[in-house]
């Protein structure tokens, strides 16, 4: 599936990137997150599967600069495969986070960065007839459209609490800062 091979090289970047960071001075930090939002109901063309996100931040105590990278699952995507007429489901977002700090002192911080990627919209495929995904198992085509957002999160010691909006979400999320 074309999703995962973008998953794959999502996740060999990000901890290629994390792997780097962590290496590269010692005055920068790692945080991790996971969020959730609350879901749509009612709207049959829209999907009511809860928004998730995990990601990653890079902060530093030298430099005013963050920067990160994230994945969701939010928004709706069309999904023509499987010899059906069109389903909805929960679309994928690949995103990177770029801003600053507002404040800071010796056991607290306050962020905010700007949230730019990719969230598919439409997947579609010729049917099979040998009961495949797609004609002669080939890979779905897919559509993707922009993600755009903010993050903002208040980190107190180790412990990380923030908010995560974009056109298709609104989501907390919990972190961890090591």
């Amino acid at each position: 599936m074309k999703i995962m091979k973008y998953l794959q090289v999502f996740l060999t970047a990000a901890l290629f990137a994390v792997s780097a960071a962590a290496y590269a001075d010692d005055s920068g930090e790692n945080l991790i997150y996971i969020g959730a939002g609350s879901a749509q109901s009612g709207d049959k063309l829209k999907s009511s599967s809860t928004p998730i996100s995990l990601g990653y931040l890079r902060i530093s105590n030298a430099s005013d600069v963050v920067w990160g990278f994230d994945y969701s699952g939010e928004g709706t995507m069309l999904d023509s495969t499987w010899g059906m007429n069109s389903s909805v489901k929960q679309a994928n977002a690949f995103n990177i986070l770029i801003g600053r700090n507002i404040s800071k002192n010796e056991n607290s911080r306050f962020d905010a960065a700007l949230l730019l990627g990719g969230r598919e919209t439409f997947s579609t495929c010729p049917s099979s007839y040998l009961g495949y995904q797609c004609y002669a198992d080939t890979a779905p085509s897919t559509s993707y459209k922009l993600n755009y957002g903010a993050l903002v999160t208040f980190t107190y010691k180790s412990y990380m609490l923030g908010l995560r909006a974009t056109g298709e979400s609104a989501q907390a999320i919990i972190g961890y800062r090591f």
